[in-house]
């Protein structure tokens, strides 16, 4: 007993100077009786974890309350404090600077740090509404009224109007019977991960003011949205129809920009078909695509510009008495947003297609190039010219 009392004395001797060369002794292990092995804790890690956004190239992001200065160039001179509310797009990043593009299609330069950049979306469309960000543009804005309806409805007005209800519906979680075509507050389809409105009531004039095509589509491009729909009301019909006369012209040079405007516009027609009302249209009712015959590219300067799948939803004809009159009611509206909204969730959640899909049409006619010369800039109340 003597002998190994000794022996335990000695090893526990050894393991002392042991630690005392190599350092601290981790006291779980070494507490563990006999068995205990000193150890050297390792130095203390930490991982730094960069946000993407501020390292992205391309992203969108908010003019935050009280404006934000927009330069020439970048280190350059301030041109401009650009009007809060406004989201914009940026295309390029070099350092601290972005690239951004203005609601005039031009392009300036802007520090992160004046903003909250969100990184451009590199996920695949999928069936988890969860996980979509849309882009949604009101039509028209500022001094491009759009059309005009005979008692002085506005285009640009009502179609904010059913912009902000679609948007409403896209954000909320809701039930939808796709058979009546009614839709209640429920979990089975869930809201979208990300609105984005071209043109919002947070900036200025609440929302009225003028936006170029570049940036319309541009937005969406840089956002890396799922989808890009436009909302309009159509002018000058051709002839009385039997049903409601909305046209959904799509994206003829992006994949399944057809199927979704067929889906949207079946389930439009199915919301505005109960209403009382003298129907005007034209020529084809459906999904429809104009086509330049000398380019070959997309009529529509939107759609040319688009890089997901993209429409422009015409719902009904602003010009004709009966027809202006709905417009100016929130229920009609609701059922322009219910229609284009059970679309939209059709198109991503099924493989269903429509059956009131057209080829693209050659469409001779010159619209000219829309010129952004007199387009101004939002600038922020008190803020640099």
């Amino acid at each position: 007993m003597r002998r190994q009392g000794w022996r335990m004395v000695a090893t526990l001797g050894a393991l002392s100077l042991v630690a005392a060369a190599c350092g601290s002794v981790d006291p779980t292990i070494a507490g563990a009786g006999p068995r205990g092995v000193p150890t050297t804790l390792p130095p203390p890690t930490t991982t730094t974890t960069l946000d993407p956004s501020l390292t992205a190239t391309e992203g969108y992001f908010e003019i935050p309350v009280g404006g934000a200065d927009l330069y020439n160039v970048a280190n350059g001179t301030v041109v401009q404090t650009i009007a809060q509310g406004l989201t914009l797009g940026f295309i390029s990043r070099s350092g601290e600077w972005l690239e951004v593009l203005t609601p005039c299609g031009t392009t300036a330069f802007m520090t992160d740090s004046q903003v909250t950049p969100v990184a451009k979306t590199t996920a695949r469309a999928t069936s988890d509404l969860s996980r979509l960000v849309l882009v949604v543009d009101p039509g028209h804005g500022g001094r491009d009224w759009g059309g005009v309806g005979p008692t002085g409805t506005s285009e640009k007005s009502v179609n904010m109007e059913i912009s902000l209800r679609l948007k409403e519906l896209l954000e909320t979680p809701h039930n939808i019977d796709f058979v009546t075509g009614e839709i209640t507050p429920g979990s089975e389809y869930s809201r979208v991960k990300s609105v984005l409105l071209t043109r919002s009531p947070d900036g200025p004039d609440g929302g009225d003011y003028e936006l170029g095509l570049a940036y319309r589509a541009g937005l969406a491009n840089t956002a890396g949205a799922h989808a890009l729909i436009a909302i309009h009301n159509n002018t000058v019909p051709t002839q009385a129809a039997s049903r409601p006369g909305s046209e959904v012209f799509y994206a003829a040079s992006v994949p399944d920009s057809d199927r979704l405007a067929g889906l949207i516009y079946d389930e439009l027609v199915k919301s505005l078909a109960p209403f009382d009302a003298q129907w005007s249209g034209g020529q084809l009712l459906g999904a429809r695509a104009r086509i330049d015959p000398k380019s070959g590219d997309d009529y529509y300067g939107l759609l040319r510009r688009a890089e997901m799948p993209a429409v422009i939803v015409e719902g009904a004809y602003l010009s004709e008495p009966e027809e202006e009159a709905l417009l100016k009611t929130g229920d009609f509206q609701q059922a322009y947003a219910d229609g284009v909204y059970r679309g939209i969730v059709r198109f991503f959640t099924t493989p269903d297609t429509s059956t009131s899909i057209f080829q693209p049409e050659p469409f001779p006619d010159d619209s000219g190039t829309v010129s952004s010369r007199s387009c101004k800039v939002p600038t922020q109340s008190g803020g640099a010219p």
